[in-house]
């Protein structure tokens, strides 16, 4: 792994709190909607559906005893 400077890490926190750059109007529209707007309903279903199948991002006890 390559080093990095204090300045490169300093900027990716930046961006990490600023959102990433690269993402395009359309995918922030698209993530507004999922998150505030009319696909809120949808994306709520789908992610209740994934925490319920995957036992890692559910918190569902993997203990097996």
């Amino acid at each position: 792994m390559e080093p990095v400077t204090i300045g490169e890490e300093l900027l990716e926190e930046r961006r990490r709190r600023a959102g990433d750059p690269r993402l395009s109007a359309e995918g922030r529209e698209l993530f507004r909607r999922m998150t505030t707007g009319d696909l809120v309903d949808e994306f709520q279903a789908a992610l209740d559906a994934d925490l319920a199948a995957d036992p890692l991002l559910g918190g569902h006890d993997t203990d097996d005893d």
